[in-house]
Formats: C-alpha cells, sequence, structure tokens
C-alpha cells in the first residue's frame, strides 16, 4: 500500500510537471525566470536534530527568487543534501549508512524590501525522493549481534521547511545572502535480516544554514 501510495504521488508529480511545460504555460514559465530567478554558488551547513546524524556543510548551486514589491506572494524551493547516520545494533552504535534527500518544496511568504535590502519569511511543504547508501559496516554489526543482514533502504517522504532569508543586493543583477531553516522530515526505514523485517521512522529533521552570491537578470516588467 505504502509503495502504491508513493508511486501515485511521484506520477501525480510528474503528470503536473508535464502540463505546467505546455507550449503556452513554457514561454509564460521561462519569461518568469528570466526576470526573475538568480542562480549562483554558495555554502551549506547541516546540523541533524538527532544525534544518529551527522554534521556536514559543502558547497552547492545557490538560486534566490527576486522579487520587486514588498507584500506576500507564492514560494518554491529545492533541498539536496546527503547526511550520514548510525544506529544502534545490539549494544553498539553501528554506522548505518547516507541518506541521501532531493526535496521539491513548494509554499508562501512574505518579503519586505527595504532599499538594496530584502528580508523574507516562508513556510513551505514537498515531498522528497529518499535514497540510503548503506554502509559497508552494519552487516558486520549484525552479525555480531547473532543476525544476518539482508538489506536496509528508506522510502520516500513528506517534509515541511520554514525558512527565512536576507539578501542585499550589491549591484542591479547581484546578490549576496543568509539563511536559515528547520527540515522537518520523518522517513520509514525499513531494516531486513534473516530473521525479518523491521521498521522505524527516521528522525531526519535538520537545522539548515546557508550563505551565498546569485547573478540574475532582474528584468522588471
Amino acid at each position: 500500500m505504502k509503495n502504491a501510495l508513493s508511486r501515485l504521488i511521484q506520477i501525480l508529480f510528474l503528470s503536473t510537471c508535464t502540463s505546467l511545460f505546455a507550449t503556452d504555460a513554457r514561454a509564460q514559465i521561462i519569461d518568469s525566470a528570466v526576470a526573475h530567478v538568480g542562480f549562483g554558488v554558495g555554502m551549506n551547513f547541516y546540523n541533524p536534530t538527532n544525534s544518529d546524524g551527522k554534521s556536514s556543510q559543502g558547497f552547492g548551486i545557490a538560486y534566490r527568487w527576486h522579487g520587486f514589491h514588498s507584500g506576500w506572494s507564492p514560494t518554491f524551493g529545492l533541498d539536496w543534501h546527503t547526511t550520514d547516520f548510525t544506529q544502534t545494533v545490539g549494544s553498539v552504535d553501528a554506522p548505518l549508512g547516507a541518506l541521501r534527500m532531493r526535496a521539491v518544496l513548494a509554499g508562501y511568504g512574505y518579503t519586505r524590501h527595504i532599499k538594496n535590502f530584502a528580508v523574507s519569511g516562508s513556510a513551505n511543504a514537498g515531498y522528497s525522493f529518499n535514497d540510503l547508501s548503506v554502509d559497508g559496516g552494519l552487516g558486520p554489526a549484525f552479525a555480531s549481534a547473532g543476525q544476518r543482514f539482508v538489506e536496509a533502504h528508506v522510502d520516500n517522504s513528506l517534509l515541511v521547511k520554514p525558512q527565512v532569508s536576507a539578501w542585499y543586493d550589491l549591484a542591479k543583477h547581484i546578490g549576496v545572502g543568509v539563511g536559515a531553516a528547520y527540515l522537518l522530515s520523518r522517513p520509514e526505514e525499513v531494516v531486513t535480516t534473516a530473521a525479518g523485517s523491521s521498521s522505524r521512522h527516521l528522525q531526519a529533521d535538520t537545522f539548515e544554514l546557508t550563505a551565498g552570491v546569485t547573478f540574475g537578470v532582474w528584468r522588471q516588467k
């Protein structure tokens, strides 16, 4: 049933994307993107709230939806990151593996412009496509506990992400900014041994801090 629901969500998501990129809609989206979207590079920091998760950081693609006026508006976002987790097996904490999350989000937020500054707050929700790369030490850990490990995987999941950000326009088409967010995600983890399968909701909640610089056309109509 869960696999069927996951498959249905993926089909609906792909169908929506297909309809959005019909001829007329595609032209409007591309025109709006040219006017508002900026891309660049940034530094990301991730600090899981679960003690089983390990903090991480790295460079990535930075993006910004540049507005021209203060007010409420729809928001969108991507959240791509990987977190290493451990898991208690018997009496030891064994390395579980690396959980890769590829999330697409949408929501609503408010932006306030003060000269060259823009401060925003938003609440977003979305769907994460998850993949678990099992650590090579997990099998031996189960063997030490008297169990034969077969496999482990993490299902796709829904998530919620409130966030705030502040941007400063260095020049007409260049902006620098910082952002902070809390990602709430509880994907289901399934571990299979020779004795059977067990599942739990993996607490993958994460505090996120980002800083970056973006470049855009910023063409106001």
